[in-house]
Parts: C-alpha cells; structure tokens; sequence
C-alpha cells in the first residue's frame, strides 16, 4: 500500500460520505500536489457542489507535508486590487499598495516567514477563486509558475477563474477536476455511508431527484427530514412516512445566504418566481424588466423552459418551498396583486393552477369553488395531501361538497386508513340532487369496501342504495329520466367490473372477460374509438390477465395487462390508483412466466415516471422485487429486500400487498433458517387484511404453508399445497399447480414430478419449462437428463433448482460409481448456490467461476484450448507431453459436462460472470 492510500486509510477521508465519489479527485489532486509535474489543482464545480470540502479533504490527506496558507475570494473585493491579500501586505506603505512588485515581495516575506517556520512547502489554499481581482489572481500565477508555491484553487464553473490562473491550465501547468453532480448510486452510497446499509431505495431516488446531486442541498434535505419525522428509521429500515418538504431549518438557513448575495429586484423577482411558478416569462419581466430575468437566468438562480410560451422556474426546486415559508402572508399578497394585475387568464396547465390556488390560500385571497375543487383533487393525484385536504374543507357550494368530501376520503385511501376513507363516503351514497352529486365517490367508496374485505357480491348488494336514488332522481326529473338512469346503470355495471377485478373473480365460462378484450382488440384494428366506458374494458382486461395467470399462461396475460394502460386513457378523478393497480398485474404475469427481465424493466419503467407516487407505492415496487429474488433461490436477498418492503408497505399500501409481501419474507427467513424473524413476519401476516386478489391470496397461503413446512412444522404440507393448487378439478388452474408444485418440489417432493408432466404442454414461460425439466429429470433419475435440467434452470435463473438438478446429478454419479463426474456435479452445485447467495451485480466466489472445480493445470491447459492452441502447441508452451495434454482434457470435459473444444469458450466465458 503506498503512503497516501495509508493516509486514506488513516483519516478516513475515503470514506466520508461528505467525499462519495469524490476519491479518484482527491488522489490524482493529492499526487499532483505531492510531487507531480502540476504547480496547481484547479477544482470547478456549481456551487454547493463539494469542492470546499473536496479542498479540506486534501489539505487533511497532505498532513504536515506541506505548509497551508488560505486566501478566500469574496464578492465585495472583486474590483479591489490585491484586497483579499490585506491580511498579507498590513506592513505596506499606503503609496506602494498598487505596485505588483511591492506587493509580491511583500506578499513573499510574509509566506517564507511561515515556510521557515515548518521547513515544507507552500501551498496556497484560494476559496471562491472566480471573486479575485485580475491583480491578485496575476501574482499567485506567478508565484505558482516559479515553484516557489503550489496552488488548490476552487472556483464556481459558471464564472469560471480569472484569465492569469486560465492561463496555467492551457499552458499544462494545472491540473484541472470539473466536479459533477452526485449520480443516484453516488447518492445511495452516500445515504448508506451517512445512515447504514438498510436504506429503501426511494428514499436514495426521492432525495437525489430533489437534490439534483448537490451535496449540499442534499445534505440539507437529509437533516430537514430526519428532523421533522419525514425520514424514519423502523425496524432498522429508513424510509419516507410523506411527501419530502423543503423548508427545514439547514435548507432555509442555505437559501437564506444565498438571498443575501442578491439585489432587492433580484430578490423580488426570485420571490415572485417561487409563489407562481411556473410562470410566464412575459409576467415577472414585465415587473422587474427583462434585463434583471436575463441576468438570474444566467447566474442559474432561475431556469426558463422551451414550451410555445415561456415560463419560468427556480433553478432548483427544492428552494420554492423555503423561498415561500420566508415571506410573510402581507407581502405575498402585495406580489400577488401586482402579477394579477398583469394576467389575462388564470393559469392553464395543472401544476400552474395548483401553485395559484395554493398562492391563494397562504395569503387569504379569495377562490371559486371549482377552483379549489380543481386544486384538491389535483393535490390529491400527487398525494400532497395536506394541501388537498385544506383546499377541499374551503368548498362552500352545497353541489360541490359530496365531490370535496370524496377527494378528503382518497386522502385517507392514499394512507391506507381506509376505515376513515370509507365512514366519509358512506355518509354520501345514495345521496345526490345532481347525477355528478349523487355517483361522486361512488367508485373509490366501492374500491374502500374491496381493500376492507368486502366481496363483491356484497358490494353490489350495497350499490342497491345508488340504483333506488338513481331512479328516484329520474322520477323526479322526468325530463332528464333517461340521461340519470343510463348514467347510473353505467356506474354500477363500472363498480361491478372494478370489484369483480379487484378480486380476481369470474365465472365458469370466463366469457364476459374474454369478450372485452376481444372487443377492444377487434375496435383498435378497426380504428373505431374506444367504447364509451372504457373503465369497464380495462377491469375486464385486467380479469381476463389473473384468469390468464391462474390457467398457467402468463405470456399472454402479460400482453393482456400491458395493453390495458392504453385502453385505460384518462384515468377518472376517483381511480387515479388505476395506473398501480394494472402495474401489479402485470408484473405478477411477468413474474409467473419467469421473465425477471420483463418485471425489472416494467418496474422501472413505473418508478421513473412515477413521482410523488413513488413515496405511496415504492413499497409495492420493492417487494416485486423481493418474490423475484425468492423464486430465484436468493433467499438472503429476498428476506433483506421483502422485510425493507414491508415497513414501507406499514406505512402505505394502496394496492393491499401487505399481506403477500408479509407471506412471502416469512417463506424467505424460513428458507435461510431466520426463527425469529419468521415468528415475526407470520404475525404480520396473521394480523393483516389478505390481499385483495385471488390469486395473490392464495400464492401468500401457499408461501406460508411453504415456510412452515421449512421450519419443521407442518406434517401435512404438500398435500395442503396440491388443494391450494387444484381447489376446484373442474376448473382450469394450471398456472396455480404450478406454484404449488414447484413449492412441493422445493420441499424434496419427488412425486410432484408426475402431474407437473401432465401440466407442461399447457404452461407457458421459461419458469414453467425449467421446472419441468428438473420434474422430467426426477422421472428418469438419469444423470444426464439431471445435468441438462440444471442447465434449463440456470438459463431461466433458478438457482435453487438448479442446485438440486445438479445435487441429483452428483448422486446418480455417486450410485453409478463415477466419482470425477460427481465431483464435477458437485462443484456445479455448489457455484449455483454461491450464485443465489450474491448480492446483485457480483460474480460468483471461487477462482474462475465455472472452471473452479478444474485444478490449476487443467485451467491453464484448457485456457489455451480456449486460445485456439492444438494439443501439441499446449503441450509445447506448458513444456508437458502431448499425453499429459490430452489427459487433462479429458477429465476436464468430464467435468465440465461437454463433449469437446467447441464447446469451451462459452463455458469459459460463463465463469468470467455471464449468467448461466
């Protein structure tokens, strides 16, 4: 280990979170200062960026090696020459302070006063290098040019540094580090460094798209939440309990020094941007004049976007909520009257409209009651639910509050307290003077009912309520009757396909469902618009995707589930869930089939795009990720994954997961042998509402009976399983056999092997044909028929069948007397289980992957086989006999499982760490 990597080690410095990828920086800078050809190290970078702390860390890792003298730029001295070097030059006559060489010679005592004084070298350390004057920044260039100091400049990259320091980097004199933001795994590594290992990923995505990758904003936002309870710690896993704010006390403090470096009109004009963002361009210049917007867009203190109409945006948005806490209500209305006397119209986009109202509110202005109905039901969808919750309690129109009433209930809905949400809407249904009135809510009230519990026979026993007003208000109005009545016959045959959904129930014939998709595919070939209700196609899509599943086709429910978003359209004020709702279907088609890649990408595809939704369903999110992991054989990351997921899930579970996730980190603990928290997870299983899905209900029984039969505890597992699998003969449900056989295989169930060769023919996915093959195997008991099966698994990515198509393997050797093939199964074996038991991204242990069970000389002769060498060739470069070659090919193909040469490259390639 060289010195300065033991300083590293020493201080720490490499690892504080305050230098996440920053190290490579501070090595090449420290080497340059050390003793490299470089008489400076210019680090450039946004401000909040890190480059005073990156030029603190050097400082540290240099030690006493150098003598440190700090020079700071400042704002106030820009256009005073030599004024921050007055500390330096106090002996100077008043008459000589403007010659360069009086005070560099000045400047010089007083440096090698201090260099006589520790016998190193100087460094000069300069701060906010873009605020020197051109005098100043001409003496340390020459100072630096003439060695008899080196240079750790730091400077903002918009102003960039003054022209004589410029010159020293185009002369090749200077090092230069342009510093970046943070990336998203930078800022991972950072919170894991700052907080532990068990950090939900939102929480990194959340902070680091707020952040924009500036430490130091980042940093703000990190105290701010932890302070104010917004970022908890439960069971040793943090997470977000609600929507980020930014307008703690670390970030006010930053934003507060940045406001003081401004003008009042700047200051105005940011202020003006934060309470009507985004707003027109045309508006704030026409308040401050254009010049002033020019000059804040330039300094990025402001960003305007590329629409046909201008607007205006802070640079970064996490300063809007901080900008507006510090203006009082009395000013914000005084600026609120001077922009409104400029604007025509009232904002037209959502986000607009949402800040205007909101704008409205904080100062005490009067708003429409539309508006603020608009306003709430717009917070509500991106679950800033204070802000919903306050704009929907100010709705005074009698005919607008059942519909105020409704979004107060989806706030509840958005934290999970569906009891609230649903003693809200009761209160309402069947009540209405209007048919908006009286079916407001009338969907989210049966979706409540459906997360409680309720079946859906009983949910439509309740729309009784909604259908007997429905014609009452006909009666009532007779000149509206048929209007009210087909609306309201509509709303129930939607409520009706919304819980038969939910539920995953349909008949025996499966018609209904199948015709809906039918209908629409035949519509969109035809180029006919959509049917008018087009809810109902997509529930009816999204049944005939879980029928799919059940019957052991989850291709085709895939395809089924992926086209539903399109059909779905504008989703309703009341069902904005809908989007999270057809996500988990299709991931649990995708994962079914066994095509993780599939899931990972829909799955990130939804959290990119997913915003403020991210904080609600990210535990949902997680835990597809976890059964992923399970059905894998990685049982140790899918425990640490599922139990992360759970808490989160505590929190909020818009799409009843819970009790699934619960099921199946359970199955996980059980699997690595983890009592304690098994005990733990079976609780929380035992405790929850069951998912709302059938199908899901019964994968989180079978995972349940799964775990306990893996702790010792439950005689009559496989047969609970198979019933779990087949609960009805005369229905099609092949694709649960599936899970519970492939269950009853993990178990050590050989008899299983049988009907899973009935099912094949029927199931789809490379899941289903791997398991197969391993039931196929058993069959025969033939170890090349295991040896191919561990094969089929491994190109699905079943570890832990695979492992045990090759434990079968071993032993048929065993039992045939082949010991070098048994070894080789063995060792295959064993790389399967070390597979399962990495984390994401690592390579397998052992020496070369899957050429680790080959000794050194047959790695090395069968490497330069790979090479495309002749026996002959090997033997001669190895100086062994052509024999000696042959014979340890030999045993190498026995062990490998191949049949020659031709085979070796790909083999050898698999064990530098491509999967199976």
């Amino acid at each position: 280990m060289d010195s300065s990597s033991t300083r590293a080690a020493a201080t720490g410095t490499e690892s504080s979170p305050a230098l996440t990828g920053r190290a490579d920086d501070l090595q090449s800078a420290v080497a340059a200062i050390h003793g490299g050809t470089p008489v400076a190290v210019f680090l450039l970078g946004d401000s909040g960026i890190g480059k005073s702390t990156l030029m603190e860390a050097i400082v540290a890792e240099l030690g006493s090696e150098v003598t440190p003298v700090r020079i700071h730029g400042s704002p106030s001295l820009t256009n005073v020459p030599y004024g921050v070097l007055g500390p330096f030059i106090v002996g100077l006559p008043v008459q000589e302070a403007t010659s360069q060489l009086a005070v560099l010679r000045t400047l010089w005592s007083h440096l090698e006063e201090q260099k006589r004084a520790t016998h190193k070298p100087l460094l000069l350390i300069v701060d906010d290098a873009h605020d020197l004057d051109e005098a100043t920044a001409g003496i340390l260039a020459e100072l630096a040019a003439a060695g008899w100091a080196k240079l750790l400049v730091g400077a903002a990259a918009r102003h960039g540094l003054p022209e004589p320091l410029l010159q020293l980097w185009f002369e090749g004199l200077a090092e230069r580090h342009d510093l970046r933001p943070l990336t998203l795994a930078q800022t991972t590594e950072m919170l894991e460094l700052e907080l532990g290992p068990r950090v939900l990923p939102t929480v990194a995505e959340i902070l680091w798209e707020a952040s924009g990758g500036n430490p130091m904003l980042l940093n703000g936002l990190l105290d701010d939440a932890r302070n104010d309870g917004t970022l908890l710690q439960r069971n040793g896993v943090w997470l977000f309990t609600r929507q980020l704010k930014s307008h703690g006390d670390r970030l006010t403090d930053v934003v507060r020094r940045q406001l003081l470096q401004r003008s009042p009109d700047e200051r105005q004009a940011l202020n003006l941007v934060a309470l009507a963002e985004p707003v027109p361009r045309e508006l704030i210049e026409a308040v401050v004049g254009e010049e002033l917007v020019a000059a804040l867009i330039e300094h990025e203190l402001i960003r305007v976007s590329a629409a046909p109409i201008p607007e205006l945006r802070l640079w970064h948005a996490v300063y809007g909520d901080t900008l507006r806490n510090l203006i009082s209500p009395a000013r914000s209305l005084q600026l609120r009257q001077s922009l409104l006397r400029l604007m025509d119209h009232e904002p037209v986009s959502a986000e607009g409209l949402l800040r205007h109202v909101s704008w409205s509110m904080e100062c005490g202005a009067e708003v429409e009651d539309r508006q603020l109905l608009r306003a709430a039901v717009l917070a509500s969808r991106l679950y800033e639910d204070e802000l919903a919750r306050k704009a929907a309690s100010l709705v005074k129109d009698p005919e607008l509050q059942m519909a105020a009433r409704s979004v107060l209930a989806r706030t509840h809905y958005n934290m999970s307290d569906y009891a609230a949400a649903r003693d809200i809407l009761e209160a309402d249904v069947g009540r209405g003077n209007t048919v908006a009135g009286l079916l407001a809510g009338s969907l989210l009230w049966a979706a409540v009912l459906s997360a409680l519990g309720h079946t859906p026979a009983d949910i439509m026993d309740r729309t009784g309520a909604i259908l007997r007003a429905g014609e009452q208000l006909a009666q009532d109005n007779p000149e509206g009757a048929e209007g009210i009545l087909a609306a309201t016959n509509e709303r129930l045959a939607t409520i009706r396909s919304m819980v038969f959904s939910l539920a995953g129930e349909y008949g025996e014939d499966d018609a209904p469902a199948a015709a809906a998709v039918a209908v629409s595919a035949t519509a969109s070939a035809a180029g006919r618009p959509a049917p008018a209700n087009y809810l109902e196609g997509v529930f009816r899509q999204s049944l005939e995707a879980e029928r799919l599943i059940v019957q052991g086709k989850p291709l085709s429910a895939f395809m089924v589930a992926s086209e539903a978003p399109e059909t779905a359209g504008s989703e309703p004020d009341e069902l904005y869930c809908l989007t999270d709702f057809l996500v988990v279907r299709a991931a649990a088609a995708a994962i079914h089939g066994g095509d993780w890649q599939a899931a990972t990408n829909l799955l990130a595809g939804f959290s990119a795009a997913a915003g403020p939704t991210l904080i609600s369903f990210g535990g949902g999110v997680h835990a597809a990720h976890g059964i992923i992991m399970l059905y894998q054989g990685k049982a140790s990351q899918a425990l640490d994954t599922l139990s992360a997921a759970l808490e989160a899930l505590r929190l909020k579970d818009p799409q009843q997961l819970f009790a699934l996730t619960a099921a199946m980190a359970f199955a996980a603990a059980a699997e690595v042998g983890a009592k304690e928290k098994s005990a733990l997870f079976l609780a929380d299983y035992e405790s929850a509402l069951g998912p709302v899905s059938r199908y899901l209900r019964i994968l989180a029984e079978m995972a349940i009976i799964y775990g306990k039969a893996r702790l010792g505890n439950y005689p009559g597992a496989i047969a609970a399983l198979k019933r779990l699998g087949r609960p009805d003969p005369a229905r099609n449900t092949k694709g649960l056999e599936l899970d519970a056989l492939a269950f009853c295989l993990a178990l050590g169930d050989r008899d299983s092997a049988s009907r899973l060769l009935e099912l094949k023919p029927d199931l789809e996915g490379r899941r289903a044909a791997a398991i197969c093959d391993y039931a196929g195997a058993i069959s025969t008991d033939q170890a090349a028929d295991h040896l191919e099966a561990a094969k089929s698994c491994e190109a699905a990515e079943l570890w832990g069948f695979a492992a045990l198509a090759y434990d079968a393997a071993s032993h048929a050797y065993r039992a045939a007397g082949d010991t070098l093939r048994e070894r080789m199964a063995s060792g295959q074996r064993k790389r399967c289980l070390d597979r399962a038991d990495n984390r994401a991204g690592e390579d397998p242990a052992g020496p070369e992957g899957a050429l680790g069970i080959l000794t050194r000389r047959e790695r090395d002769i069968v490497a330069l086989a790979v090479r495309g060498l002749s026996d002959r060739q090997i033997a001669s470069e190895l100086q062994v006999s052509v024999r000696t070659v042959e014979g340890h090919l030999y045993r190498s193909y026995a062990k490998l499982n191949v049949k020659g040469r031709e085979q070796l490259p790909g083999l050898a390639n698999d064990g530098n760490g491509t999967p199976g």
